[in-house]
C-alpha cells in the first residue's frame, strides 16, 4: 500500500488511460487528416508561442479561423475553429460580430492554404488565397511515382537526338 492520496493515484491513472488512448508522444491530434494538422501547424506559427487552448469544429471543415479570446477572468487565450463553408467564416470575421473577440488569421484547410481577409469600402468582406504551405497537401507515393514516370518520359521526348555530331549513337571519328 503506498502512502499517496487517493485522489492523486486516480488522476496519474486516468493520465496513463488519455496517454494510452491517443497513442504516443505527441499525437495527441492523431485523429484528424494531414491536412488538419496542417491547419494546426500553421495556427500554432501564427500563435508565436502562445498555446492553442482549444480546437472547435476542425474535424471536416474547409476553414478555419485562429481567434483570440477573452476569457471572463481577463485571461486572453487563443482557439483554432473549423467552419464549413465561406459564408460561416465570412459570418464570423465580420467587424463587430462578436465582443472581446479578435480573429488573426483564416486558412483554407483542404487547399492548404493561408487566407487574407480584407475589408472594402463598402464594408464587403473579400477572401484572398496566398500559396499554398508545403507538405499541406501530401502526395501519396504511387501517385509520385507516377508523375515522375511521365515527366521522364516527355523528357526523352524532347531530348535532341545526337547521330548528327558524332555524340552518343554514332559513329565515332578516329
Amino acid at each position: 500500500m503506498s502512502d499517496e492520496p487517493e485522489y492523486l493515484r486516480l488522476m496519474r491513472q486516468r493520465r496513463h488511460e488519455q496517454s494510452r488512448r491517443s497513442g504516443s508522444g505527441s499525437g495527441a491530434h492523431s485523429d484528424y487528416s494531414a491536412q488538419e494538422q496542417e491547419a494546426l501547424r500553421w495556427a500554432k506559427e501564427l500563435a508565436k508561442g502562445t498555446e492553442l487552448r482549444s480546437t472547435r469544429n476542425l474535424g471536416g471543415s474547409r476553414y478555419a479561423a485562429l481567434v483570440r479570446l477573452q476569457a471572463a477572468s481577463g485571461v486572453k487565450f487563443l482557439s483554432l475553429e473549423g467552419f464549413a463553408g465561406r459564408d460561416a467564416l465570412i459570418e464570423r470575421v465580420k467587424p463587430g460580430a462578436t465582443v472581446g473577440e479578435e480573429v488573426l488569421g483564416a486558412y483554407e484547410v483542404r487547399g492548404g492554404r493561408p487566407v487574407t481577409i480584407e475589408l472594402g469600402d463598402d464594408g464587403q468582406i473579400a477572401l484572398k488565397m496566398g500559396k499554398p504551405r508545403p507538405g499541406a497537401n501530401p502526395v501519396s507515393p504511387e501517385k509520385m511515382i507516377r508523375r515522375a514516370a511521365a515527366e521522364a518520359a516527355e523528357r526523352e521526348k524532347s531530348r535532341p537526338r545526337d547521330r548528327d555530331r558524332g555524340g552518343r549513337g554514332g559513329k565515332t571519328r578516329t
